[in-house]
């Protein structure tokens, strides 16, 4: 059927309850329009937001359900995305909005089921140096609450062994639909899922996002070296985009607000270059995090007008004081990876110092307890 045989059908059911639509391109897309009204052919996507009307509220608040199978990860089944273009209208307070990542969004664990882990060193404070961080310089035994955006496959995950040994809750953000499948088998039973990535603007937004990862080659080396899949990148001389979704990114402040505005502990973020405008986007004066562990080696490679230097600012801007981790320089980027942010009345609650590989504190960590059970 043609796209003109297709939309003069739409018009005369009144409704559209249902379309489908074929892309024969890396992967195959179906877009379904469910509980909504009326739209265009034309009319249909993300560029324009699917022609919704904004004025006209909750009427126009469909849901679109796209279906994909990725080579990438040789996935059987067909993942699905969801795209509810009247979200972007709202900012990121919004009450629906609130209400609609907390009641569609938002996966809870099986508290039915045990964790599966895939490899057991997964759980060793060791084998995460950031966590071990954490632990030594600032919350020694204590449990706390996280936000870790970037958690890939939740097992390859900074705050797993903060979770298993010390008890740590938390919220998961990862963007791809195949890595949340992944983290749903894993089950990790003090934490929430959402399928989504972090918005760059302070509302709602679809996002180009690359399914393999964007490739450049950092200063002083002639190797090219492929990151983590992530934003496409808006930098020109670095942009692959080989391959990629339009995914619907909702804000940081919006994800926090749908769990109820707890005390963040510790937010990672590790968003492959894109951390400068995900930082901007948070109302510091509304927010309680206390500890941040960003990734900064990326930063300006992909996001043309970001540094390291604009993140640092930002963060002592906002009342925190910067501290290394140890044992972080990352081979491929020829740069340390990550920077600790701790609010200065942490820094002086928990006497946080800097601390060096060879210091006594290095070895101590808390005392653990296997809180997976």
């Amino acid at each position: 059927m043609s796209f003109e045989r297709l939309k003069r059908g739409l018009q005369g059911q009144g409704q559209a309850k249902s379309i489908i639509i074929i892309f024969l391109m890396c992967s195959a897309f179906f877009v379904m329009l469910q509980n909504g009204n009326q739209i265009g052919v034309e009319e249909m996507g993300p560029d324009n937001n699917y022609g919704i009307d904004c004025a006209k509220g909750l009427a126009e608040d469909i849901r679109i359900t796209l279906g994909y199978r990725t080579i990438k990860y040789q996935t059987k089944e067909r993942l699905l995305l969801y795209h509810r273009p009247l979200l972007n209208c709202m900012s990121q307070d919004s009450k629906h909005l609130i209400d609609v990542i907390r009641d569609d969004f938002l996966i809870k664990p099986d508290l039915n089921r045990k964790m599966k882990l895939n490899f057991k060193e997964s759980i060793l404070m060791e084998t995460r140096h950031q966590a071990k961080d954490v632990v030594d310089m600032i919350f020694k035994d204590k449990g706390g609450f996280f936000i870790e955006a970037g958690a890939m496959d939740c097992e390859d995950s900074i705050t797993l062994p903060l979770e298993y040994n010390y008890g740590w809750k938390g919220l998961l953000v990862e963007a791809l639909p195949e890595r949340i499948e992944i983290c749903k088998k894993l089950n990790r039973r003090r934490s929430h899922l959402i399928n989504t990535c972090l918005a760059t603007q302070d509302k709602p937004h679809f996002a180009d996002f690359s399914l393999g990862g964007e490739v450049y080659t950092p200063e002083n080396s002639s190797f090219a070296v492929q990151v983590a899949p992530g934003f496409v990148s808006d930098n020109e001389n670095n942009r692959q985009k080989p391959g990629s979704l339009v995914l619907q990114c909702f804000p940081f402040y919006s994800l926090l607000l749908a769990m109820g505005n707890p005390t963040v502990n510790l937010f990672v973020l590790d968003i492959e270059g894109f951390e400068l405008s995900v930082l901007e986007t948070i109302p510091w004066h509304k927010v309680d995090i206390e500890v941040l562990d960003v990734e900064t080696d990326l930063a300006g490679v992909f996001q043309k007008d970001s540094s390291r230097e604009k993140i640092i600012n930002l963060m002592e801007k906002n009342g925190y004081e910067r501290f290394d981790h140890r044992n972080d320089y990352n081979e491929m980027t020829k740069r340390n990876q990550n920077d600790l942010f701790v609010r200065k009345d942490i820094v002086k609650k928990y006497n946080v110092k800097q601390l060096r590989e060879d210091s006594p504190e290095s070895k101590s960590g808390g005392k653990q307890k296997n809180w997976m059970i």
